[in-house]
């Protein structure tokens, strides 16, 4: 989640059953074109977490 209400969170997975999630401070509507190393990073994290 970039640029988001901490809240988000506890109203998209209530139950925490999502494995991965990450909260960005910087950002916004689009990450990929604003923040492309936050982002990427966080992509590359997400699959060593599968592997």
């Amino acid at each position: 989640m970039f640029d988001t209400h901490p809240l988000m969170r506890r109203a998209l997975d209530p139950w925490k059953a999502i494995g991965h999630w990450s909260e960005f401070t910087e950002g916004g509507h689009f990450p990929a074109m604003e923040e492309t190393e936050l982002l990427a990073d966080d992509i590359r994290t997400f699959f060593r977490g599968i592997f």
